[in-house]
């Protein structure tokens, strides 16, 4: 697959995209942006609900409230991380910060939808009608934002779906009711529709947007991509590329997505999550030519290569830095305890993976406890790791959350930028190689012994 240029800038095929969710919690989320230049130009995820304070919130930032004022989404982020940095003091100590430049990332928005449709449904009194036209509204607002930040791609305006759900939406009887209620297929067909109609009449339109496919089953995802190539040509529009959702959990996936392949050589355990997020891949493959397609929250480590091979060219996850979120107070008092009592919550290292020179990495690939990776245990050789020095180095600044917090949040972004970094690496190697049964043979891990039996039976 070829590499794309996006407003200038190189966009590799495939890409890992860094999820920033500042503007969605505190902490670890504020850190990522004071450690951008640990992780170079890797491409931006950032989510809509959360840089617009237009949508009350948790965690909402004030750095938001001045967003109107800026004509380029790097320059706010660069102001972000200026602010953090010199008037929060959200830096370790010890760490000299270097400048950096957001405008070089290539940024992606997503609009996270699920919530501004919870607000949308409330505002509404739940009525269906009323709901569905200010909701296209929100849509308009939602592209008009995108367009006076410059923001280099937008993934079409749709209802949306959340895996993690932390406002007691399960016990929103209301709610529940309601989103029972609509028929969601409809909606976003119509929301399609209303996207295109809506940018086909804006020739200077600066993002380039992905066209959003849902579908519950294989066949509705090949029903609406066909949806999506009429309405081009109806309207004579043409999106830049294609985003896939709905599928990052197998578990809220239907059964017929996976139940036909068998695991018992290899078990379901790292593997049956991977499967339908390829098939959706290659079903959308099938009818895009040559444009990009992401894949929404599929970038989890055992799925990129899998993804990739079945024609996704780029892929997010959080996982890498959501992974260090484990670690209690308690467990930095006993980082060096190989063994403490079970119910201790560790930040977690990703070990396995490939090293910096391009050669596998002996461990098996998996999110590992801090106290539980051996001090003496090699580093990959990515910025992070050279900011680290030494995995006893990490544990020294995670166990010092009492006297130097920083310290030790230092030490959890360079546990999962170096996640970061082993994400990326995977997508740097895999254009070096034909098919994944040639990646594969070249890096014969576990894991990809896995993914070779799975590959076969797709």
């Amino acid at each position: 697959m070829k590499n794309f240029d996006v407003h200038g800038k190189l966009l590799p095929a495939p890409s890992f995209f860094q999820v920033y969710n500042y503007g969605g919690g505190n902490g670890d989320k504020d850190r990522e942006i004071v450690y951008a230049e640990l992780t170079k130009d890797t491409p931006a995820l950032v989510n809509y609900y959360y840089i617009n304070n237009r949508y009350p919130h948790r965690f909402q930032s004030r750095a938001f409230d001045q967003v109107s004022k800026y004509s380029r989404i790097g320059d706010l982020y660069n102001d972000i991380r200026q602010m953090l940095i010199y008037k929060k003091g959200e830096i370790y100590r010890e760490y000299t910060s270097r400048p950096y430049d957001f405008n070089s990332k290539v940024f992606l928005l997503d609009s996270g939808a699920f919530n501004i449709v919870k607000q949308i449904a409330a505002a509404t009194d739940y009525n269906g009608s009323e709901f569905e036209s200010v909701l296209i509204q929100h849509m308009k607002d939602y592209y008009d934002f995108a367009d006076r930040l410059k923001i280099d791609l937008v993934v079409s305006f749709d209802l949306g779906g959340k895996y993690t759900k932390k406002d007691n939406e399960n016990t929103n009887r209301k709610l529940n009711g309601f989103l029972g209620s609509i028929d969601a297929d409809k909606i976003n067909n119509r929301l399609l529709e209303e996207t295109v109609k809506y940018l086909a009449e804006k020739h200077s339109y600066y993002p380039y947007v992905l066209a959003a496919v849902h579908g519950a089953t294989r066949a509705d995802y090949d029903a609406c991509m066909d949806h999506i190539l009429e309405l081009e040509k109806k309207y004579s529009y043409s999106f830049w590329g294609f985003a896939l959702g709905g599928i990052a959990s197998y578990r809220q996936a239907d059964p017929s997505w996976y139940q036909d392949i068998n695991f018992r050589q290899i078990g379901k355990r790292g593997f049956v999550e991977t499967v339908t997020p390829a098939r959706a891949c290659r079903t959308v493959r099938a009818k895009a030519g040559t444009r990009p397609i992401h894949a929404l929250g599929c970038g989890g480590y055992p799925n990129i290569a899998m993804n990739y091979f079945c024609g996704a060219t780029s892929f997010d996850t959080a996982s890498p830095v959501r992974r260090v979120g484990d670690g209690s107070a308690e467990s930095t008092k006993l980082v060096y305890d190989a063994r403490p009592h079970d119910k201790v919550a560790f930040s977690k290292y990703f070990v396995g993976g490939i090293n910096a020179d391009g050669t596998l990495r002996a461990e098996p690939c998996s999110y590992v406890k801090l106290n539980e990776v051996a001090d003496t245990m090699p580093l990959c050789g990515c910025p992070a790791c050279a900011a680290a020095g030494s995995i006893k180095n990490i544990k020294d600044l995670y166990a010092k959350k009492e006297s130097d917090s920083e310290a030790n949040y230092f030490s959890r972004q360079l546990m999962g930028l170096h996640a970061v970094w082993q994400h990326r690496r995977l997508c740097e190697i895999l254009p070096q190689f034909s098919d994944l049964n040639d990646f594969c043979d070249a890096y014969p891990s576990n894991l990809n012994k896995g993914l070779k039996q799975l590959y076969k039976q797709l």
